[in-house]
């Protein structure tokens, strides 16, 4: 249907195209990162350009992610966008330890290139590292910093991140029973 779709964009629903995009990232291999990353630099409308830049972010595989984390220090990704592809990296399942330790290697050069603002959005991926062990590093991260996002915004990423823990902390057993058809 992508393949339908790039030549003939009238064939396919266009309500179909992004889940297109999003799913041949998550399934993509390194060729079809490297058309993606083409996709998003030659793209000819604002939203083109968008869905596949965000699309670098949905990829599983680290060497993938890390060009991409990459890319948001090299200007390849412009400067507005990087915080998001940041974050967008640390909410993937498949990224967000690299994407964490990604900020926490690049922190001062990140705290210095984006603005406060950026540096908000970047951090609303902490959100995405529902594990205890990825918790406790973030807090103490934030904690040994004495880093402020401004209001209560840390606070509340924060409180997100403990709620998502203890979701899976209560529930992920039973969840996975019921998956697979033990419960």
């Amino acid at each position: 249907m992508y393949a339908t779709a790039r030549k003939d964009s009238a064939a396919v629903d266009p309500n179909l195209f992004p889940a297109l995009v999003a799913i041949l990232a998550f399934t993509g291999n390194a060729a079809r990162y490297d058309e993606f990353t083409e996709r998003f630099k030659t793209a000819a409308t604002p939203q083109e350009e968008r869905r596949y830049l965000f699309a670098l972010a949905m990829f599983r595989q680290p060497t993938l992610l890390d060009q991409t984390l990459a890319k948001t220090l090299d200007g390849e990704i412009r400067i507005q966008d990087a915080p998001f592809m940041v974050s967008a990296v640390m909410s993937n399942v498949y990224g967000r330890e690299l994407g964490w330790r990604f900020v926490k290697t690049n922190w001062e050069v990140l705290d210095q290139r984006f603005p406060k603002q950026g540096l908000r959005r970047m951090c609303g991926g902490i959100t995405g590292l529902c594990k205890p062990e990825l918790e406790r590093d973030v807090r103490q991260f934030f904690d040994s910093r004495k880093i402020d996002l401004g209001g209560k915004t840390l606070d509340q990423y924060l409180e997100q991140l403990r709620i998502g823990v203890s979701f899976g902390e209560r529930y992920t057993r039973s969840l996975t029973e019921y998956l697979q058809g033990r419960y």
